[in-house]
């Protein structure tokens, strides 16, 4: 299984577990995952997304930059920039569930 489709599965089982609304394993967007990222910030987690337009170049990591911090992560934190919007939410939310949820 390609990595993009082996993350969006694993933030699919999250929100089953979790008993969110069902995210679709093709879902892309932040719509269909709306409901996790609003569950980190309700357990008082930040979560940043930012699209930087100026971020064009080869040698730029990509123009989305996600961001975690606070809450039940105390001192740790979650930065990661890619090149899709996507991918950057998912390892965000799978490393949240990797230390708040299991």
């Amino acid at each position: 299984m390609e990595e993009a489709l082996a993350l969006k599965v694993a933030v699919a089982d999250i929100a089953k577990r979790l008993g969110l609304p069902l995210v679709p394993i093709d879902w892309s967007g932040c719509d269909a995952v709306w409901p996790i990222l609003e569950q980190m910030a309700n357990e008082g987690a930040v979560v940043v997304v930012k699209i930087d337009g100026q971020r064009t170049s080869e040698d730029d990591n990509g123009k989305y930059t996600v961001i975690l911090s606070g809450g039940p992560l105390k001192d740790d934190f979650f930065h990661t920039d890619t090149a899709t919007l996507e991918e950057g939410i998912a390892k965000a939310i799978l490393f949240y569930a990797a230390r708040c949820w299991e």
